[in-house]
């Protein structure tokens, strides 16, 4: 089963990956996953997600499997040949303009369960893309530069300080 949203940005993919490739800032605006580790290919991060609006944290491995500079960032996590999800974002260009295609595949046996879920997919990838553009819009406004040391350190403040309340 495969799921696809899309939304335009009004930045370009270069600074739209960085932010979206920048998996500790999940925690900023994804309403359900907190990545440990930093994205690079090949690399495997920790992932912790929420089911049932977060009553239900799940642990789970995840492994970059696309990692393309301004272009895509892909993991895939799952439980064996039982059920694995890959989700993806892929950015393509239009001058100061971003498209950003949201992409969650889920292979395996249970897979085929996926399609008695797919209304609820599809409406929380929409709130992961509201959320994710907020974020992004939000980021814009901050300054005309990309992501500088300085504001690094406030979000691993921000961070931290949110990991201890």
């Amino acid at each position: 089963m495969k799921e696809i949203t899309s939304f335009a940005l009004s930045i370009t993919p270069i600074r739209a990956w960085t932010h979206i490739a920048d998996l500790a800032a999940f925690a900023l605006w994804h309403p359900s996953y907190r990545f440990r580790g930093n994205a690079a290919p090949g690399a495997r991060v920790g992932l912790t997600f929420s089911l049932l609006r977060g009553e239900l944290p799940l642990k789970a491995g995840a492994k970059i499997i696309a990692y393309e500079r301004a272009h895509c960032l892909a993991w895939r996590t799952g439980l064996g040949g039982v059920l694995t999800l890959h989700e993806e974002y892929a950015l393509d260009g239009l001058g100061e303009q971003t498209r950003v295609r949201h992409t969650i595949t889920m292979r395996g046996m249970l897979s085929p369960l996926g399609y008695t879920v797919r209304r609820g997919l599809r409406s929380a990838m929409r709130a992961q893309d509201a959320a994710l553009v907020r974020y992004l819009t939000k980021e814009a406004r901050g300054s005309g530069f990309t992501v500088n040391r300085r504001r690094r350190r406030v979000r691993k403040a921000q961070l931290s300080a949110k990991g201890r309340s």
